[in-house]
């Protein structure tokens, strides 16, 4: 195999019913509503160098820990962390996402653990975290059933720089007019307790999950969005985000014992030769050692890893 390098991946656009056609601040307008673009799932590509079509699935089972790190485990097969950028003009449905212990057992593999980063939010952009009160598992049943839980979202503004950290259980959605960076567990597990009475592509309602997400829905007040006052944004079991800045000329330096997923969200530059600019995510090798980091523009990035033991 070809020696590693910064590996900038091809992004994976899918388009929602509640995706836009404004993809702002990262890329343009375009013609179909997308909703989610995807970087770091397994079948998500390198988009150049010598490496240039390999899958980050291929990449883990060829290279090991060459590019994941001497944390890394034989055997693992999917890559830890799936980072997304999420673009709304509608509602996403009432959801929520259940932990390990239920997702392995139900689902045939991990649960979900996400945070948002908010990168553009229109005058009046709320997301969804819990409800104004309390409701037993008949009354949240039957409220999912009849719309009722409409009124009982607890919605709350957010702001650019926001930061949401959604623990499973968490009962969420998201409003519209707003543009995220999502980083969460490698898990895809969704249960909808409410859609607003939308119909997908069919025509017909789209499904929902109500019992599998009575079981998992957790009661406790959420935070709501934090401004963290560091650069250290969100810490747990499964991953590490931090915000990371150039502003002409720095090294950087990778992690032996993991790699780093670079999200770029402002500027243009080059990382250890290779070029990137806003909306570009980057895998970091482990066995890298330091990258000479040169911005064109002043340079923001999220840096996201799994935590060493």
């Amino acid at each position: 195999m070809s020696a590693l390098y910064p590996l900038r991946l091809t992004p994976s656009r899918r388009e929602k019913i509640w995706g836009s056609t404004d993809l702002a601040p990262l890329f343009g307008p375009q013609e179909r509503k997308i909703g989610e673009i995807w970087y770091t799932f397994d079948e998500n590509t390198v988009a150049d160098g010598p490496l240039a079509g390999r899958t980050v699935g291929d990449l883990m089972c060829f290279s090991g820990a060459e590019l994941m790190g001497t944390a890394f485990r034989p055997g693992e097969t999917h890559f830890p962390i799936l980072v997304k950028f999420l673009f709304t003009s509608d509602k996403l449905s009432v959801q929520v996402h259940p932990d390990d212990d239920y997702a392995f057992a139900q689902e045939g593999g991990p649960g979900k653990t996400e945070m948002w980063y908010v990168l553009r939010a229109e005058p009046g952009a709320s997301v969804a975290l819990g409800l104004t009160r309390r409701l037993g598992p008949a009354e949240l049943r039957q409220a999912a059933l009849s719309g009722e839980i409409e009124r009982y979202l607890h919605w709350t503004p957010v702001a650019k720089g926001d930061v949401i950290f959604c623990v499973p259980g968490t009962l969420h959605s998201i409003g519209a007019g707003l543009a995220l960076c999502e980083i969460q567990q490698n898990s895809d597990v969704t249960y909808r307790f409410y859609d607003f009475g939308r119909r997908g592509d069919d025509g017909r309602p789209r499904p929902l999950h109500i019992e599998q997400a009575v079981a998992v829905t957790r009661l406790e007040t959420h935070p709501g969005p934090q401004q963290p006052a560091g650069d250290r944004l969100v810490s747990c079991p499964y991953f590490v985000v931090e915000r990371v800045r150039c502003a002409a000329a720095d090294i950087y330096r990778p992690d032996p014992a993991r790699v780093h997923v670079l999200i770029a969200l402002e500027g243009r530059g080059t990382l250890g030769g290779q070029p990137y600019q806003a909306g570009d995510v980057l895998l970091i090798p482990a066995s890298l050692g330091p990258l000479e980091w040169r911005a064109a523009e002043p340079s923001l990035a999220l840096r996201a890893y799994v935590p060493g033991e």
